[in-house]
């Protein structure tokens, strides 16, 4: 897959960019970005609410430019993560103890680099050691379960309500195309009894419309690797 607003990279090379970040925009005897510019890509631009949950203990949070920002024990944390499908990543600065962590996955759980993350943070901080591959594991796990029960429960109805013809009478009705100013041009086509959703601008966002409930449908997209079936509502 090519990059999508990335860059093809290594830990090798990004070592060498966070040592420029830990150094102020300097790089041997050279400047890549002046310090001013430094402290301003570093300076809140955007709040975020902040939790002072333990262990990190943190009292700000916000958005600087192009980094997240927040404190963790006292220290200042800089952080931002990547992901193109089948890969996640994270780089994580705390100036202070000189400390860059680069996360490169080849999978695209965020827990997996939360975990390998917040262990070598953890050691530097000196905070009692944690097993985040089991409570992550775990927290993925109850996740995980909770959306295939919703997911379940709405296909047993959809199942239901197939065999009631009277609950699937309105096709004609929602026949159409339809424009949406950020989604785009998308098509409700009757194709032998079935109504097809169709994306123009995105040809695989494309499934079958079920009834659900009330004014709620559901598409099931024909590629099953999505794994993200949709609602649609519908105001007449």
């Amino acid at each position: 897959m090519d990059a999508a607003g990335g860059i093809y990279t290594s830990v090798h090379d990004l070592s060498q960019w966070v040592m420029v970040q830990l150094n102020n925009g300097k790089i041997k005897d050279k400047y890549l970005f002046s310090e001013k510019q430094h402290n301003e890509m570093w300076s809140l631009q955007t709040i975020i609410p902040a939790t002072t949950t333990p262990p990190y203990n943190t009292h700000f949070s916000g958005y600087g430019l192009g980094w997240f920002l927040s404190d963790v024990k006292g220290y200042k944390q800089v952080t931002h993560t990547g992901g193109l499908e089948g890969m996640v990543t994270q780089v994580t600065l705390i100036p202070e103890l000189n400390l860059g962590i680069i996360v490169l996955t080849n999978q695209q759980s965020g827990s997996a680099f939360s975990a390998i993350t917040n262990t070598i943070k953890n050691s530097y901080l000196q905070l009692p050691y944690v097993d985040y591959v089991t409570k992550y594991g775990e927290r993925e796990k109850n996740k995980q379960a909770e959306a295939d029960t919703t997911t379940e429960e709405v296909w047993k109805t959809v199942a239901l309500n197939v065999k009631d013809k009277k609950l699937n009478n309105n096709f004609n009705q929602l026949a159409g195309t339809y424009q949406d100013a950020w989604f785009g041009e998308i098509t409700l086509k009757l194709e032998k009894k079935k109504l097809i959703f169709q994306s123009v601008r995105s040809p695989q966002l494309k499934g079958e419309v079920f009834f659900v409930k009330g004014n709620t449908y559901a598409v099931k997209w024909d590629n099953r690797y999505f794994h993200a079936d949709a609602f649609i509502e519908v105001t007449f």
